[in-house]
């Protein structure tokens, strides 16, 4: 069944993400937009869908889009690598809204690659998914590609674990033995510790993020679909969970304070 859309609703873009990793693209749309309405889930609840069953990844996708269809969003982002690997086709087949995915930055990496040796950091999830085997047939065997796997990488992450740095070092530095000199981020939430991904490498390597990229898009896509009459501009933040992991908490620990210290933050039932 494919879910309709008013066009005549003001327009506003929702984006939604397993945890706080989505802020990272959301701060991007809104440095591009900051007069655009912006409306962020933060699924916190279920966080993080690298290791969740593929079914329940798109049965929360599409139960959280209709959700932010219904709050009056006319742009959807899905701003999780995991959830557009596995759920954006069905996501684009169900509903009548725009809706951009994210995926890792490979093609901008080989690009740019002197050594013709990448490697990808990412989820269990999106690694095994065939839209990431399919993206990588596009430069394969002309670029060698290391998929490194971060088993619980994001949900140190989230949390903001002791575990962290330890982590870090276990999939960072062996990929730096084998003479890379790109890294690619493929899960929005490890923009959030670049910095210290970028610590651990030598000055040759440089640390690809597609959040930009992604901004720049929904720009494009939002202006072509915008009518007249904008929407009140602002950024409400919505977290499926309250307790364990407060995304009030995240934002000031992630340095992102100064682009939502005004965002209206709530906990919701999806």
């Amino acid at each position: 069944m494919r879910h309709l859309f008013s066009f005549d609703a003001e327009p506003m873009i929702g984006v939604f993400d397993s945890g706080i990793g989505g802020l990272t693209v959301l701060a991007e749309i809104h440095q591009a937009l900051p007069e655009a309405p912006l409306c962020y889930v933060a699924d916190q609840k279920f966080a993080p869908y690298g290791n969740q069953p593929e079914l329940f990844v798109s049965e929360r996708s599409v139960r959280i889009t209709q959700w932010l269809i219904q709050q009056g969003c006319t742009l959807i982002v899905v701003a999780c690598n995991t959830a557009t690997a596995i759920a954006i086709r069905q996501l684009r087949g169900e509903f009548a809204v725009p809706i951009v995915g994210v995926e890792p930055g490979v093609k901008p990496a080989a690009l740019r690659s002197l050594s013709q040796k990448i490697a990808i950091l990412a989820t269990d999830n999106t690694l095994a998914s065939r839209r990431y085997q399919a993206l990588l047939e596009q430069f394969l065997p002309r670029v060698e590609v290391i998929s490194q796997g971060c088993t619980g990488l994001a949900a140190a992450i989230e949390r903001c674990s002791d575990e962290l740095p330890a982590l870090l070092h276990e999939y960072c530095s062996p990929l730096i033995d084998n003479g890379i000199d790109q890294i690619v981020l493929g899960c929005t939430h490890y923009p959030l510790v670049k910095d210290e991904i970028a610590q651990l490498c030598s000055p040759s390597v440089s640390v690809v993020d597609t959040s930009y990229a992604i901004a720049q898009e929904v720009k494009r896509r939002f202006a072509e679909g915008e009518p007249s009459n904008a929407g009140e501009a602002g950024v409400r933040l919505f977290s499926t969970h309250s307790t364990e992991h407060d995304l009030a908490a995240a934002i000031n620990r992630y340095r992102l304070l100064r682009l939502f210290s005004a965002a209206a933050l709530s906990t919701v039932e999806i």
